[in-house]
């Protein structure tokens, strides 16, 4: 069974990802806070539906979607919804690269942050009581 495992790998990346999204935001590279943010809750959501499914979700990067599939309550759905316009493929369809850390923003960027870490602590009790 590779569900705990997996879970707990796709956890431990979220959670690198988050780190790495706060070195971003101290940088001033807002848009790579933003995608890493959106990346790292999208692992935290994996990470939950592999530990009660064993196997990844089937998803197109909606946070929405997937916070659905895995039953997140209401108020993590709406942290979901603030982070899902920043997968890179989306937001990068309407503005240049170099334009994105402007768009973003430090306000933004820091909000963000404040979404994937409470996503996270939504998640951390599933993950860790789990086994």
């Amino acid at each position: 069974m590779m569900s705990i495992d997996e879970a707990l790998g796709r956890y431990a990346e979220a959670v690198q990802d988050l780190s790495s999204a706060g070195l971003a935001l101290a940088a001033g590279t807002f848009f790579n806070c933003a995608d890493l943010c959106n990346q790292a809750v999208e692992k935290m959501l994996q990470a939950v539906y592999v530990l009660r499914h064993d196997s990844p979700a089937p998803y197109d990067h909606d946070l929405r979607a997937l916070g659905t599939l895995v039953g997140a309550p209401e108020s993590v759905v709406a942290d979901l919804d603030a982070l899902n316009p920043y997968h890179p493929e989306a937001y990068l369809a309407s503005r240049a690269p170099d334009e994105a850390d402007d768009a973003v923003g430090p306000e933004t960027a820091d909000e963000l942050l404040q979404a994937a870490r409470r996503v996270m602590r939504w998640v951390r009790p599933i993950i860790f009581e789990s086994h």
